[in-house]
């Protein structure tokens, strides 16, 4: 079973170095930020990228696509602009957000995935059911494309088994947003969980350490004399040829237990 760690994702609202440190000591391991929502770059994404990173959090940038007129690769590369190298390249992963409508798979989603990945980072989709069936028509992924998928259902587990689309497989699937947005420490974000290793992420074992058994008391000196007067009295029985009582017996099985 993967494991899964919490997250969250913001846009507009600017995370500081000390939400970001409170998000941290609260449990919250990862921080995705909006780089372009289809028509322009929050203001604040970078400030709040380099202080989740500055806070010790897993970072990830999101890239929505619009139908203005431009294809998909002009968008990521407007995203890309003004993020300078030593940000970027902590980003762990640069996911195409798929939710706005009259988009087309090949001139949007699909020039933007490989603009991403010529960028060197993997190629992901952020989408949801709605999104990706009903307003894209549920075209098929291509090959090698993960997906954090939106389902707002208010619980951290993992749903997508329960409505799957676009082909992907329960393991492809590395995120779920599963609240929108909501004040978690300071920051107004939506809520997620991410799969622990594929956002870089090394968790414990699972597995718990086995106890071992207590280590068995040591005789006191009048535990061993009693035993001694047990043994005598044993001895003496044998030597009558006379069967050893019942009170006996249960003394000498406690002896030798």
């Amino acid at each position: 079973m993967p494991a899964w760690v919490y997250g969250i994702d913001s846009s507009y609202d600017e995370l500081t170095l000390d939400e970001a440190r409170t998000l941290k000591v609260a449990g919250v391991q990862v921080f995705a930020q909006c780089l372009w929502t289809g028509i322009e770059a929050p203001g604040a994404r970078l400030r709040s990228l380099m202080h989740a990173q500055d806070a010790g959090l897993a970072t990830i940038g999101y890239i929505s696509v619009s139908n203005n007129g431009r294809a998909g690769v002009w968008h990521v590369d407007s995203a890309r602009m003004g993020i300078p190298d030593v940000v970027w390249n902590r980003l762990v992963k640069v996911p195409v957000d798929v939710e706005l409508t009259h988009l087309s798979f090949d001139t949007h989603v699909k020039s933007a995935l490989d603009r991403v990945a010529a960028l060197g980072k993997p190629c992901d989709v952020y989408t949801s059911y709605h999104a990706w069936v009903d307003l894209l028509g549920n075209p098929p992924r291509p090959m090698g494309v993960g997906l954090w998928n939106a389902i707002w259902d208010l619980h951290p587990d993992f749903d997508f088994p329960t409505l799957r689309y676009g082909g992907w497989q329960d393991n492809e699937v590395w995120g779920e947003q599963w609240s929108g947005g909501t004040q978690v420490h300071g920051q107004f974000a939506d809520r997620n969980q991410f799969r622990a290793d594929a956002v870089g992420i090394v968790t414990a074992p699972s597995t718990p350490v086995p106890t071992p058994p207590p280590t068995p008391p040591v005789p006191t000196d009048d535990q061993w004399l009693r035993a001694a007067d047990i043994a005598a009295t044993l001895t003496r029985s044998f030597a009558r040829r006379a069967p050893p009582s019942n009170t006996l017996k249960q003394q000498v099985r406690f002896l030798v237990s």
